[in-house]
């Protein structure tokens, strides 16, 4: 709630500040709104880093200007005073423009995170329920330490799913992902998927036991899906630490 009162009137401030440099019309009101027009999209399109620079350096030409015009010209006190006005309008409508856009950029900045914070704090993906590769991961940590303790062996099953039509991929990934979840041992193996390739982790098994797992899944996509020539291919082999997870899963 804050955050938008802070915001709206910022956003008030400079509207107010660009119509009372045209309603009070001073002295080179006309540049002044070349200016600040010119100045919206400049300050808006270079690195943050180089706006209040920009609006700094503006502000102390146009007053460096203002001076050297009134000097020259033996402009009178009141004269003189009106090019204070017109310099404080335009300085005070770039300030309030910067601190808006840093308002703007802060809340941005701010969201990203959050939605980052988020993303690591789920544990599950979609309406597959399948792990995500970040909850997979510090899963599959604990997983190794304690199979390379008990002296058990890990294997890693990959199966990449290749379709040509990307939107009949996506299409069946969901039913893909849900039937490969249904061929684990819940609560005892992980797994998850990344770019269309689903991954699985088998504790306390063996070769033949990754296999099985394999057989079982190509059994329920061949009787939920009916696929003449399954789409699949497979991957098997035994993990011994996380380093090679890693290297095998590459995006963890």
């Amino acid at each position: 709630m804050k955050k938008n009162v802070i915001m709206a009137t910022l956003i008030l401030g400079v509207l107010i500040n660009g119509w009372a440099i045209a309603y009070f019309a001073l002295p080179f009101y006309y540049a002044v709104l070349l200016i600040a027009g010119l100045s919206l999209v400049i300050m808006t399109v270079i690195h943050e880093r180089f706006v209040f620079l920009y609006a700094i350096a503006v502000s102390l030409v146009y007053g460096g200007f203002l001076t050297t015009y009134s000097f020259v010209n033996l402009k009178s006190q009141e004269v003189q005073l009106l090019y204070m006005y017109d310099h404080l309008l335009l300085t005070s409508f770039l300030l309030l423009y910067w601190i808006l856009m840093n308002s703007i950029k802060k809340t941005g900045y701010e969201n990203v995170e959050l939605q980052r914070q988020v993303q690591l704090l789920q544990k599950y993906t979609g309406v597959t329920k399948l792990l995500t590769l970040t909850e997979f991961n510090e899963q599959a940590q604990w997983l190794l330490t304690s199979t390379e303790r008990n002296k058990e062996e890990v294997w890693l099953v990959k199966i990449d799913i290749h379709f040509s039509n990307k939107r009949t991929k996506a299409n069946l990934q969901e039913d893909i992902e849900r039937l490969a979840l249904q061929t684990i041992r819940q609560k005892f193996d992980l797994i998850t998927s990344s770019n269309g390739v689903i991954y699985v982790l088998l504790k306390n098994t063996h070769a033949e036991g990754a296999q099985q797992m394999i057989e079982r899944f190509k059994d329920k996509t061949q009787n939920d899906l009916n696929f003449i020539d399954p789409p699949f291919s497979f991957m098997k082999t035994v993990v011994e630490n996380a380093g090679q997870l890693a290297s095998l899963v590459g995006r963890l």
